[in-house]
């Protein structure tokens, strides 16, 4: 009797066009557009890649032909203030990105940066999440001004 209601619920939920978020092939970011974000390399990378293609989903203006955002990253923490036993108490963790959006007929460049501040937490794990969240943070941020960036030089041309 489970099978059977298992089985009725799927073909109900098919038949009025339900597609799960996380299936394979049949994400929004899976299917793409005229722009394609080549990968980067590391953890922070892949969240900056992410971020870009949620960015690019609604595209750029004047890019119609398929195109390629190429993207080298550069991180940087920094230790800003310390406790008196020498741990860091307050830190920075800043992004840099070189970026090459490449058509058929023409390539635009450009750099962008991000940076988020953080306390770093007592606990010894505590410091290994917030690096992780602000990481993540200043990834989602740099998508952005990248995105920014490119509707400028789009819009100038």
């Amino acid at each position: 009797m489970k099978h059977f209601l298992a089985a009725f619920a799927m073909l109900t939920l098919s038949a009025c066009g339900f597609q799960p978020v996380y299936a394979p092939g049949n994400s929004a970011l899976a299917a793409g557009g005229p722009i394609t974000v080549e990968p980067i390399s590391g953890r922070s990378g892949y969240v900056l890649r992410r971020a870009l293609q949620q960015e690019l989903a609604i595209g750029l203006p004047g890019v119609t032909e398929p195109a390629t955002l190429n993207v080298v990253l550069n991180e940087n923490l920094t230790r800003l203030a310390f406790k008196p036993d020498g741990a860091a108490s307050r830190s920075s963790l800043s992004a840099t990105a070189r970026y090459v959006l490449a058509r058929d007929n023409s390539a635009i460049s450009g750099s962008a940066d991000a940076e988020t501040d953080f306390s770093v937490p007592s606990q010894p794990y505590g410091d290994i999440a917030a690096q992780t969240s602000a990481a993540d943070r200043t990834m989602r941020e740099l998508a952005k001004h990248i995105v920014q960036d490119l509707r400028l030089q789009l819009m100038a041309d």
